[in-house]
């Protein structure tokens, strides 16, 4: 948004949902694109040192990363995977949208379920305006059940609940005055501002949620999933395709796939698995990414836990030899037809 234009805060005339500058960035009409998931740095242990993160984000944007991916990670379980990026996803996101201008800014993603859909409608708008369009929405009910009980809420109900939730924040952001009668609350002559920047927030589903496959197709705006074998990601995507539609037609929705990537020195290194991704050299990576890109995932969100390497050194590597070959998407290009 240029800075002298007074944002449309009220949803007055707001753009055409294909023209979301967060979807042109983040996919490319024509294949995969990569983006990056926070904290960018490889540690030991749950809890990241968060040195320079900033710095490395703008060097994500700098290299032709399509997405930064935020995670919401409400409490630190140490005997659970990590913490994130520590800060809380909004007050981030609100400051990588002062120190970056064009990457995708994604939540990858909010534990729908354990927050009021109203704060998260609000903060999400307010992010969405004030980057300039760049929020895509991830929404999910969470994988540590110890954060439930901490927030009073109910567990084993977080699947209902998280359709609750996804309903009153879609009537709050896209709809003016809405009449909402729901378990969470009830709206009635009064308004959510901002509204977002375009006729809606771009949604995407973190894995399944609880949620039947059609449900997901019809209700959100794409899909992130996690690393599965090739053959079994292909029969996966291959059925999300017939549930939506191909690359370039209408009702096309993204397909996200989130993997671990420890990027080794030797440009010629065997791929070796670990949890949820692969450590191996430059020349099978891109082996992998053009496997990936045929099966028709449209983005790989890159996670950088398990790096051995300064991750400053990895992008720079990958800026050079691997995304000129999957670049982001661009605002020149045409909008994705969804």
């Amino acid at each position: 948004m240029n800075e002298s234009q007074a944002p449309d805060i009220t949803g007055a005339a707001p753009g055409p949902f294909p023209e979301h500058p967060g979807l042109k960035r983040s996919f490319h009409p024509q294949g995969m694109t990569l983006g990056v998931i926070t904290p960018l740095e490889g540690f030991d242990g749950p809890i990241p040192a968060m040195q320079n993160h900033v710095g490395l984000i703008q060097q994500a944007e700098n290299a032709g990363f399509a997405t930064v991916w935020v995670r919401d990670v409400p409490l630190l379980d140490p005997h659970f995977g990590d913490a994130a990026q520590v800060f809380d996803t909004w007050a981030y996101l609100g400051y990588l949208a002062a120190s970056t201008k064009t990457i995708g800014l994604g939540t990858a993603s909010v534990v729908l379920p354990l927050h009021h859909p109203l704060e998260t409608a609000k903060a999400a708008a307010s992010i969405d305006q004030l980057s300039g369009g760049r929020l895509l929405l991830g929404v999910a009910t969470g994988d540590r059940a110890v954060e439930y009980p901490a927030y009073g809420a109910d567990y084993d109900g977080r699947g209902e609940r998280f359709r609750e939730a996804l309903s009153y924040l879609r009537q709050a952001t896209e709809s003016h005055f809405p009449t909402i009668a729901s378990a969470l609350g009830t709206m009635s002559g009064t308004d959510l501002l901002p509204k977002p920047t375009h006729s809606r927030l771009p949604v995407f589903m973190t894995g399944r949620g609880q949620q039947e496959i059609d449900w997901i197709a019809a209700n959100a705006d794409g899909w992130l999933f996690y690393t599965l074998p090739l053959q079994q990601q292909e029969l996966n995507i291959k059925r999300w395709r017939r549930l939506t539609a191909q690359r370039g037609e209408p009702g096309y929705k993204p397909f996200n796939q989130a993997t671990y990537i420890d990027l080794t020195e030797n440009p010629k290194a065997a791929p070796r698995t670990i949890h949820q991704g692969l450590s191996l050299g430059r020349e099978p990576l891109m082996q992998f990414l053009s496997a990936w890109q045929d099966i028709g995932i449209d983005q790989l969100m890159i996670n950088f836990k398990h790096s051995r390497r300064p991750v400053s050194e990895v992008m720079a590597e990958l800026s050079e030899y691997v995304l000129p070959h999957f670049p982001a998407g661009n605002l020149s290009h045409e909008p994705l037809l969804v």
